[in-house]
């Protein structure tokens, strides 16, 4: 490549980005110069495919408006943890009717419509912290009165409301309050979330999105890059434990070399093919680190869970083992004299009484190696990978231990990760209906329920009573544990609900620490 072709000018960061990708489109090492690009050009081969994705994808594409009361108003909602920027200042004559143009948003981002649980339903894919404090399918009420609007890219646009909703995520689901004589659902295009090859390092993607609001037409804006890494964590901008256990928090994010603004957050990260494969997060922009890399929440094999449970307006559950993990580093292992090839493992340093990870045979000062055949480096990896798996879901895990002579894999069957923000999920459609006023969940699904870790209690925690039902007549209380329905043992929601379908007339429990209450109808 000749430098006169430049003017001798420093090339910006774009046109080498521009310069590398027509290089790998081509195969090339260098584009022969040409004063009309023509129709094989591999510049012109690399545009085509990026204008075709984006108008495959952008029909697919919404802008989230979130509507809130004046800020001179006293406000009861709670601040999502990715919400940096307060309510848009409102100009002289703007309107307050989102399907004015004029119209400008308190908060704002993007969203993804996807098939939902019937055939013929659309729903919306978005970030939790985009809607978070939204109205609730289907009573659609909020402390502050609160509204979600959806914009298409044909203008149109309806009211919504959260279907599912999961913190731990950041993801969340929402119902179209469409008017079927102005808007009918099979005019939607959904974007299929199930199929696509999960993203790899060095792959070119495109984003769409709504930044700064400007989406007031419902046209997406779209930007491009390249897979920088995979399983990214931004620096932490907070110590307290439950910032530590999300997910974003545990490197679960692709990282992307495209600056992604605020506004962008819900949008979909695709293919040159237009596949979804994201979601993309505005992290970076809202933390203040790597501005100049964006985020995205992968759709894989692991995560792909998440998004099922959510288009069923489902609670998002997570694996546990029930260990207390602690990273060992390359010295720690040496001065173990492991003998072992891998960089970093876990020690367990504690194992709950009862737990999955006792079950499993696995003991205090045993190195954890692998899950399901993904190493394990750190603590983060672990909570990671096995919170990626559902309750009850079997992983096999590589342990070494001296005393076994080296590594052994034992099979566990994972319990519940404890919920730390009951408060913020959302499921309008539960797994298991409430039994004659009772709600279950798993021992450890509610960590306000744990009188304390060293114990996995064989029964299930009561979350929920009804006011008047038989449960609360016969003085059952959030926070019991019933270990047997009829003498049956119950240790999860499954058991329980199998337990207590085809019973009739007064039951008899037996809580945990041994009391009995009959229930009657």
């Amino acid at each position: 490549m000749r430098i006169d072709r430049f003017s001798c000018r420093q090339p910006t960061r774009r046109s080498l980005r521009t310069l590398v990708c027509v290089g790998l489109v081509a195969g090339l090492a260098s584009v022969a110069p040409a004063s009309v690009a023509r129709g094989d050009d591999p510049a012109v081969l690399l545009e085509n495919s990026l204008i075709k994705a984006i108008e495959l994808a952008e029909p697919s594409v919404v802008s989230i408006a979130r509507i809130r009361m004046p800020a001179s108003e006293p406000r009861n909602i709670a601040i999502g943890p990715l919400e940096r920027f307060g309510p848009m200042p409102h100009s002289e004559g703007a309107s307050s009717d989102p399907e004015n143009p004029d119209f400008q948003p308190n908060n704002f981002g993007a969203g993804v419509i996807i098939a939902g649980p019937r055939a013929a339903a659309r729903i919306v894919l978005t970030n939790y912290h985009v809607v978070q404090g939204g109205p609730v399918f289907p009573a659609n009420s909020t402390k502050d009165g609160s509204k979600l609007f959806v914009r298409f890219s044909d203008r149109r646009g309806c009211y919504a409301s959260i279907m599912a909703a999961d913190p731990r995520s950041d993801m969340a689901t929402l119902h179209l309050d469409l008017d079927p004589s102005r808007i009918d659902a099979s005019e939607l295009k959904p974007l299929d979330w199930t199929t696509a090859t999960p993203a790899r390092k060095g792959q070119l993607v495109l984003m769409l999105g709504n930044p700064y609001a400007m989406a007031h037409d419902g046209s997406a804006s779209a930007s491009w890059g390249m897979v920088s890494n995979m399983a990214r964590r931004p620096l932490p901008w907070t110590d307290d434990q439950k910032s530590q256990t999300m997910m974003y928090r545990l490197g679960n994010l692709i990282q992307i070399d495209g600056r992604l603004n605020l506004g962008t957050s819900g949008g979909p990260l695709l293919n040159l093919k237009g596949e979804l494969i994201g979601v993309t997060t505005s992290l970076a922009a809202i933390e203040g680190y790597e501005k100049s890399a964006g985020f995205a929440i992968p759709l894989d094999g692991l995560t792909r869970r998440i998004v099922k449970a959510l288009v069923a307006g489902h609670e998002v559950e997570y694996g546990m083992l029930g260990v207390r993990p602690r990273t060992e580093s390359p010295s720690d292992l040496r001065m173990r004299n492991t003998g072992l090839k891998q960089a970093s493992a876990v020690r367990v340093d504690f194992v709950a009484i009862d737990s999955p990870a006792q079950r499993a045979g696995i003991l205090l000062g045993d190195l954890i190696l692998s899950v399901d055949g993904i190493p394990i480096y750190s603590d983060f990896d672990l909570m990671r990978i096995v919170g990626l798996h559902p309750p009850e879901s079997e992983v096999d895990v590589v342990v070494w231990r001296r005393e076994r002579g080296g590594q052994f894999t034992t099979k566990v069957t994972l319990g519940k990760w404890p919920v730390m923000d009951d408060e913020g999920i959302i499921e309008t459609n539960p797994r298991f209906g409430p039994w004659r006023g009772i709600s279950v969940d798993y021992p450890t699904g509610r960590k306000k329920y744990q009188p304390t870790e060293e114990r996995y209690r064989r029964a299930v925690v009561v979350t929920k009573v009804a006011p008047d039902s038989p449960a609360k007549l016969a003085g059952i209380e959030p926070g019991f544990f019933i270990s047997e329905v009829n003498r049956i043992p119950v240790q999860t929601p499954g058991e329980f609900a199998a337990a207590t379908r085809l019973t009739r007339g007064p039951i008899e429990v037996r809580l945990y620490e041994g009391e009995r209450k009959i229930l009657g109808e």
